[in-house]
């Protein structure tokens, strides 16, 4: 008990003291934060510039040295194939095809050197390090190109779900009064996606002075998408012979709503011959198991006897 008197005493003095103490040197201690973090600032920014220039002036003329060299070294087809591959897959919203060929041939090189001498350090084999070398290259590029095609598939797929009800937005817009790009600067204030993306490139092009069916042309091209190709055509059909905007788009949206209720009711015809496979490989042998499983074993027991 005198104990815990004498450490709960203690510890109340030290506990006034200190409090005594900070409130006499208030102002003193502000300061000196105050200094402290003014000197941290500037060695932030000391450290930030140093960085700033250590990459401006070694990683940044190697990479614009590169690009420039790989540019040179690549067929024009090739980076105009690429870069369209790239635009189909949504993949240049902030970057570029040259940084995209930079970053794979990156990966390509240090993977593929890293993957050579493993090989080489575990069996010291020239062969098979170059090999394993190329194979690493081969690998990449097919990695590269699924990535690429996936990436392509689910935009399509993106952009012919976001189509009916953008073209029901645009088809009111248009019924209400709007001309076709009022109702296109209406959709990309309501509606986000894949396909609003694509709107707003082809609206930028027109404002940049490009004639709207090229505009929607490229669009069109850019995408790759049946449905919206058809619907791009009718909508330029319908503006060099001066047919309404508006009954042709409500036509193709009823058209568009049948089509994919067709595609929904082939769908459905197709699922049971898919579910035929998973039940004579997994679900049939387990009923079977389950239902004639007893009877062997009896079976067994009394020819066993």
């Amino acid at each position: 008990m005198l104990y815990s008197a004498v450490i709960i005493i203690f510890f109340t003095t030290f506990l006034f003291i200190y409090l005594l103490l900070i409130s006499l040197n208030r102002g003193k201690i502000k300061i000196e934060s105050r200094i402290g973090q003014i000197v941290d600032m500037n060695l932030e920014e000391n450290q930030d510039s140093e960085a700033i220039n250590f990459s401006e002036r070694a990683i940044k003329p190697f990479y614009e040295y590169f690009n420039r060299l790989i540019l040179k070294t690549t067929p024009k087809n090739q980076i105009e194939a690429l870069n369209k591959n790239l635009e189909r897959a949504g993949l240049l919203k902030n970057s570029t095809t040259e940084r995209w060929m930079y970053t794979k041939i990156m990966i390509t090189s240090i993977l593929s050197i890293l993957f050579a001498l493993l090989s080489y350090l575990l069996e010291p084999n020239i062969l098979k390090s170059i090999s394993f070398a190329l194979l690493t290259i081969l690998s990449i590029n097919v990695i590269f190109r699924f990535y690429i095609s996936s990436k392509v598939t689910n935009r399509k797929r993106l952009i012919l779900k976001d189509l009916p009800f953008t073209l029901d937005l645009i088809t009111v817009s248009v019924e209400a009064g709007l001309s076709f790009d009022g109702a296109m600067v209406r959709v990309l204030n309501n509606i986000n996606g894949e396909l609003c993306d694509e709107f707003a490139k082809s609206l930028k092009e027109i404002r940049m002075g490009i004639q709207r069916k090229t505009a929607l042309r490229n669009m069109s091209e850019r995408c790759e998408v049946k449905e919206l190709s058809i619907l791009i055509t009718s909508l330029i059909q319908a503006d060099e012979m001066g047919i309404s905007l508006g009954k042709v788009l409500r036509i193709e949206a009823s058209n568009l709503r049948e089509h994919r209720k067709q595609v929904a009711r082939e769908k459905a015809m197709k699922a049971p011959i898919k579910m035929l496979f998973p039940l004579i490989f997994f679900i049939f042998p387990s009923i079977f198991i389950i239902i004639l499983g007893p009877a062997i074993i009896k079976i067994l027991n009394i020819f066993a006897r």
